[in-house]
């Protein structure tokens, strides 16, 4: 553990030490403590440090989605990080998908980034790795420690990115089990109501759901004010269900719950609109109002009448209405800006914000667990830390509608980090024109989350009715597979074009591309989501196998091929198909 790191910091009077902890089997661990003049706002702090430059061939980190690319030293590349955004992780890769070096600090809250670069100056031929500390606006402090965590070890990539929450539990950020429920296949209002949700409509909607084997429903955005949608969130504020939408809202969730499905309901967490009448009873009381995109006020949690209000209308809503959860929106919004008054203790309980979001997100699901048990919280991308989903317990990927590419990178980034949250895809949404193929392509990219769809099930075809049930039934008979099972995901400049789920016995694996595929002597259903029709397979093993060909997730048989030991053969899959591969 002899690192050179270098440290760069504008104040001369702050002292920054590095220690060696612990290194053994390739990892090293090393313990960062900053010590202020005095309690103030600390100043970004960068500690780098320098590896050769051999081996490499891309970066992942929890939001890169698409970007994986290894850039130069004016376009570093950036894992950021805070209690709403990113987590501290960063993972360099090499050939075949091993890694080079996983980098993670074990503060989830304080605003910090993850760096890394190419350093091109002549004859140095390195690259660089850095973290900065302090990287945005921050809490006042006097002293300051975090630890920094080095793996060398020359295992998959994805292997070493999931082994890294572990070692953030044990600096307490563990987050609970879930409830079975938050696992449950969901019908989503969004894309196919808006704002403009009709609960007759919506309730024809939902049996014909229930009858394909969806178990949850989310009520989104645009009950809490009548007639169509305004666009924004200008009249958000006393969130009471609107009449023209939902005349008996009682009534409709018993309906809810008597279909067997659970109901939550979406809130903007933060905001009070400007044209809502609490408006001017808050006025002194917002971080900020933006008379722009939201049209409305953010809320300013450190007092603790704000937190009140807040926790109140949730709990009204879980009494009178008897709903199951929350879909938690706009929690990134609580941030402050320039016009953000000053902590003042006469009137506010919480120094900063963050603190106070803190404490609000605690007080939440901490109360209203006194009332019901188990409740459901969805909170989507970009809240990927371990310490915010210390209160969310379904997380769904942002938001990328008819974009199934996205959908599969969100899940798989998500489901790299390893908590035992609830990784949900984003709804599903096409046309009643869409074909059968394509929506079968949407669906194989989010086989390894949770699905989610919104589309109008009355308007849509009976053969995508159909194509649904299946593609549940199936997914279900393999839930437990499907989500915990030891999870792979290949080729991530590619976009992880092959992902797989596997225990001692069997492998569920889709080819998002025309790779040849490896079998060994375990079950396998291979699903074929690429550009042609055929798969390549090849039987390394000294057993015979057999593959039963099948479209609509095994309900269309189409027939059967023997694949002879230590042999390559071209498995006639059409796209969209699977092959059931067993022994002989």
């Amino acid at each position: 553990m002899n690192r050179n790191f270098s440290i760069q910091c504008d104040n001369p009077d702050i002292c920054v030490a590095i220690e060696p902890k612990t290194a053994e089997d390739g990892i090293e661990v090393y313990r960062i403590r900053v010590t202020l003049p005095r309690k103030m706002t600390p100043p970004s702090i960068k500690i780098t440090w320098l590896e050769d430059m051999v081996g490499l061939l891309h970066v992942w980190h929890p939001m890169a989605s698409t970007h994986h690319a290894m850039h130069q030293w004016f376009g570093a590349t950036q894992s950021r990080s805070c209690f709403h955004w990113g987590a501290p992780v960063l993972t360099t890769i090499g050939e075949g998908g091993v890694n080079s070096r996983t980098v993670a600090i074990s503060d989830p809250i304080t605003p910090s980034s993850i760096r890394f670069w190419v350093d091109d100056l002549p004859q140095k031929n390195q690259v660089a790795y850095s973290v900065v500390l302090f990287d945005g606006i921050c809490d006042d402090i006097e002293t300051y420690e975090t630890d920094l965590r080095i793996d060398a070890r020359p295992q998959h990539f994805s292997a070493a990115v999931q082994e890294v929450y572990p070692w953030w539990c044990s600096y307490g950020w563990n987050i609970p089990q879930i409830p079975s429920a938050a696992e449950d296949a969901l019908y989503s209002s969004w894309y196919n109501f808006h704002q403009a949700p009709d609960g007759e409509r919506l309730l024809a909607d939902l049996k014909i759901a229930a009858e394909l084997g969806f178990k949850t429903v989310i009520l989104d955005d645009g009950w809490q004010f009548p007639g169509p949608s305004c666009g924004d969130y200008r009249l958000c504020g006393e969130w009471q269900m609107s009449p023209d939408k939902f005349p008996d809202f009682k009534a409709f969730s018993d309906a809810v719950h008597a279909l067997g499905m659970k109901l939550l309901v979406w809130f903007t967490v933060p905001f009070i609109g400007i044209d809502s009448p609490l408006f001017e009873e808050y006025r002194d009381k917002f971080l900020y109002v933006d008379r722009g995109l939201m049209n409305a006020g953010a809320l300013d949690p450190r007092y603790p009448e704000v937190r009140e209000y807040i926790k109140n209308t949730y709990r009204r809503f879980l009494v009178d209405y008897d709903i199951d959860g929350f879909k938690l929106d706009f929690i990134d919004a609580f941030l402050p800006r320039a016009e953000t008054k000053p902590y003042d203790p006469a009137v506010m309980d919480c120094e900063t914000t963050g603190q106070a979001v803190r404490v609000l997100l605690t007080e939440i699901t901490s109360e209203l667990a006194e009332i019901k048990p188990n409740l459901l919280y969805e909170y989507r991308q970009c809240y990927v830390g371990p310490a915010i989903n210390q209160f969310g317990n379904m997380l769904r990927v942002g938001d990328c509608a008819y974009e199934a590419q996205l959908n599969r990178i969100g899940i798989t980034d998500l489901r790299l980090l390893c908590y035992p949250v609830a990784v949900h895809a984003d709804m599903l949404f096409w046309a009643p024109e869409e074909s059968i193929r394509m929506c079968t392509r949407q669906l194989l990219n989010i086989l390894f989350g949770v699905p989610q769809i919104s589309v109008i099930l009355a308007d849509s075809t009976e053969d995508q009715k159909a194509l649904l049930q299946a593609y549940l039934s199936y997914w279900t008979e393999n839930r437990e597979l499907l989500l915990h099972g030891t999870f792979r995901a290949y080729f991530p400049e590619q976009c992880y074009t092959r992902i797989t789920a596997e225990n001692e016995q069997r492998i569920i694996a889709v080819h998002h591309s025309d790779l040849p595929y490896i079998c060994d002597e375990r079950d396998c259903d291979l699903h074929h989501n690429g550009d042609a029709d055929g798969l390549i397979v090849e039987n390394p093993t000294d057993t015979a196998l057999t593959a039963e060909v099948s479209l609509l997730f095994g309900r269309q048989h189409l027939q059967t091929v023997a694949i002879p030991p230590h042999s390559i053969i071209r498995l006639p899959v059409p796209q969209t198909g699977m092959a059931h591969i067993t022994k002989a």
